[in-house]
């Protein structure tokens, strides 16, 4: 017989009782109950957490006879239970999942683009639309719309049709099981009709608000990530902080921070070059004083340089200041770590075999 779900009827309700059979699933200890509050993993919406009889409830697994398996810390034996699911996580997935099927509709009146992809987890929230791309414009008032659905603080209801009934209700994709005496909708007044079997808010005003975050083409796909309720407080406070530290650093407004930013950037660039400049002034000086301590033998000088712990970058630079004179030839080397780095060079004029070179060294 199939596990009666109470939160088909009561997205709120925290606390039951129910009968429980022991079971096991993956060798972990488990128990069957004749009724739950707790939502199983499935319709892109995670599973609900809390306990039963105080033990931990670590997963909810929906079984293929429409029993529902609750995965335990640890074993609880057959008999009468008390269950109390996690507020907090339910109602986080209640706004987020609510937000979801008003963003999505809100995308169908303002772009006709349709969703084809639902995912949420505990730090991502995302859609997957039939369009490649959407303009800033095209984002902007389909979130406009959403929030305004919010504000109106809209009745969301649950009812039951049937299935061969489906004309104005949007439908995804068809449960291979219904749980239900009917195709369970989920009816946000005059706005949307959505099959679902997910949890959700009583009325839009629970979710608070809804922000797009950012976007992503995914094929032929567009992949849009959001923030409803809760979530998007969060995110507002985490790059409010950062704003404050910045325009704090800076000693400008908000507003001013990206011109300050390039400004930096612009700064930057500059002290690099002149620095870079130095540094192969410095390199160069360098040079001129290793040439002067080598004879030149045969009319050859051959310069020979051991420094560790010396970027190979400056050993090229100091090579091609010192071969950039007639008669020589330069063996340099250096160790970084366990990086070591060789570099031959000679003078335009210089017809050295450098192999050679090194045998003689």
């Amino acid at each position: 017989m199939s596990t009666q779900r109470l939160y088909y009827t009561d997205s709120h309700a925290r606390t039951f009782t129910a009968q429980a059979q022991a079971s096991e699933f993956d060798g972990r200890p488990a128990v069957l109950l004749d009724r739950t509050l707790f939502y199983p993993t499935g319709g892109g919406q995670p599973t609900d957490t809390g306990s039963l009889n105080g033990i931990p409830v670590l997963d909810v697994v929906a079984r293929e006879d429409g029993e529902v398996l609750h995965v335990l810390e640890q074993p609880i034996a057959s008999g009468p239970v008390s269950g109390e699911i996690h507020w907090q996580r339910r109602f986080d997935h209640m706004q987020q999942h609510t937000g979801q099927h008003i963003l999505t509709q809100a995308f169908v009146q303002t772009s006709s683009a349709h969703t084809v992809g639902f995912h949420l987890s505990p730090t991502s929230l995302t859609i997957d639309l039939d369009h490649a791309s959407l303009s800033a414009a095209e984002l902007d008032r389909a979130e406009a719309l959403a929030n305004q659905v919010v504000w109106e603080n809209r009745p969301v209801r649950a009812r039951l049709i049937d299935p061969e009934q489906t004309e104005g209700v949007r439908i995804r994709r068809l449960p291979g099981q219904i749980h239900t005496d009917g195709l369970r909708v989920i009816d946000i007044a005059a706005f949307d009709q959505t099959a679902c079997g997910g949890t959700h808010v009583a009325a839009t005003g629970e979710i608070g608000m809804i922000k797009i975050l950012r976007t992503e083409k995914r094929g032929d796909r567009l992949r849009v990530e959001f923030r409803c309720g809760g979530r998007a407080l969060a995110d507002y406070s985490e790059k409010n902080a950062i704003a404050s530290r910045l325009t704090a650093a800076l000693t400008v407004g908000l507003a001013e921070v990206p011109d300050a930013i390039d400004r930096l950037r612009e700064s930057l660039r500059s002290a690099q070059r002149e620095a870079e400049t130095l540094q192969r002034r410095v390199l160069e000086a360098e040079a001129q004083a290793l040439a002067t301590t080598v004879p030149v033998r045969d009319g050859v000088q051959r310069i020979v340089l051991a420094a560790a712990g010396r970027p190979a970058a400056d050993l090229r630079t100091l090579a091609g200041a010192l071969v950039g004179r007639p008669g020589r030839v330069a063996l340099l080397g250096t160790v970084n770590g366990d990086r070591a780095d060789v570099l031959f060079a000679r003078s335009a004029d210089q017809p050295h075999d450098m192999a050679a070179f090194l045998r003689e060294t």
